[in-house]
């Protein structure tokens, strides 16, 4: 019978965890069956019956389908499928295996979302501080806060990442981080950077009002955030789709249990072959949202819907939702959009996602012509005559910085 493992969401209640999948392939011949095998080889079941799997285990254990949509137009359906919570530990990497294991192995099959009940929202760490906590920290509550992104990102040693760093603070930057591709080569080891990084923005009376997320990517995770915070780090950054789910949630449920709160950044390198795919993988709100939140991303970055990575407007704002939308006792994240954003870019992007956004530039604050101090000055200018209502030819007339900024980036 198609549809004996069927079952009705209000059954389920804190025992499952629902996950979303969007179907798409004209190889099934039966979207029913299909899901019916999905929810099978991913629970107390597999494609053939076997012996000891009793009708008590698959009843107990096995995953129940709560729902199946049909797609207008295209063999296609959305699918929910809800997954008992006793099959598996609350550690992110199980959660993944059960949801996302062999499951998307199979051509046309799509990780929309998972929907995690309380129970299972209270023993994942989440974000150490989330968004209240950095506002409170910076003591900035009234716009996005304004991020930098050191460059050059490779190839320079710590004394000009720290200069770099300064010249950005000067300017208004809120928060400051590594590059992605930077974390301890031989011309910038780690310690010494965030060392020297810290010192330049204490000099400038910086130190407390500007976060320095230093990428401490590596092996032996947990030693080397110690080695970061010994060093004067005030935050930290981990390429968290790189190191692994596990070795990240290991890292924050460790500073949780030690009473250590840091704000930690979370960049999503790698996490592109998960979502670009529209019937592959998974959603882009999911692998750099939803998940990175769960797992303790205080801040986790996000690319800009400029096509340049791939990501469309609803993408954005969807990704967006899931890191400041309430859920249960996990902190709200900010969004860290990043990629092409200069002031030019400033109202457009505020006005699709409100205030709480890092709103973070690269070449967009160091390679203002007239400098960082400048470049981090403009964006701070654009977000605020944003809020004034003031169009940004006008407020330029006011700001010799942002009437640069304008003139280079929107010719």
């Amino acid at each position: 019978m198609k549809i004996e493992t069927m079952t009705l969401s209000e059954h389920i209640k804190d025992d499952y965890l629902i996950a979303t999948y969007y179907l798409n392939s004209e190889k099934e011949p039966d979207l029913y069956s299909w899901v019916k095998l999905i929810a099978a080889d991913q629970s107390a079941g597999t494609w053939t019956h076997v012996e000891g799997e009793t009708p008590e285990i698959i009843e107990k254990y096995g995953a129940k389908i709560i729902g199946i949509y049909p797609m207008a137009q295209e063999h296609a359906c959305i699918a929910r499928i809800a997954f008992p919570v006793a099959n598996f530990q609350i550690y992110m990497p199980m959660i993944l295996s059960t949801v996302a294991g062999n499951v998307l192995g199979q051509s046309g099959v799509r990780l929309v979302d998972i929907e995690l009940p309380d129970p299972v929202l209270e023993q994942l760490p989440g974000p150490l501080m989330g968004i209240d906590g950095i506002r409170g920290l910076l003591n900035v509550y009234d716009r996005p806060l304004v991020g930098a992104i050191l460059k050059p990102c490779i190839g320079v040693g710590p004394e000009l990442s720290a200069s770099g760093a300064a010249k950005a603070a000067a300017g208004g930057a809120d928060v400051i981080k590594d590059d992605e591709l930077l974390a301890d080569p031989a011309y910038s080891p780690m310690v010494e950077r965030v060392s020297t990084v810290m010192k330049y923005l204490k000099d400038i009376g910086k130190d407390k009002s500007c976060l320095y997320a230093v990428n401490i990517t590596g092996e032996n995770l947990i030693d080397r955030a110690h080695m970061a915070i010994d060093a004067g780090a005030n935050s930290i950054m981990v390429n968290y789709q790189a190191l692994g789910w596990g070795d990240v949630e290991d890292l924050v449920r460790h500073l949780k249990r030690e009473g250590i709160k840091i704000p930690i950044f979370g960049h999503c390198a790698g996490m592109g072959a998960y979502y670009t795919s529209k019937t592959n993988g998974m959603s882009t709100s999911l692998a750099c949202g939803k998940l990175p939140r769960l797992i303790g991303m205080d801040m986790s970055l996000v690319y800009p819907d400029s096509g340049r990575f791939g990501i469309s407007t609803n993408e954005l704002v969807e990704t967006h939702n899931a890191l400041s939308a309430d859920m249960g006792v996990i902190k709200k994240s900010f969004d860290t959009v990043a990629g092409g954003v200069h002031p030019g870019t400033i109202p457009y992007l505020m006005d699709l996602l409100g205030e709480d956004t890092i709103l973070m530039a690269g070449g967009g604050i160091y390679g203002h012509p007239m400098g960082a101090t400048a470049g981090a000055k403009a964006i701070l200018q654009a977000m605020k005559a944003y809020k004034a209502g003031v169009d940004l030819a006008e407020a330029a007339k006011e700001h010799e910085e942002l009437d640069a900024a304008l003139k280079f980036w929107c010719k």
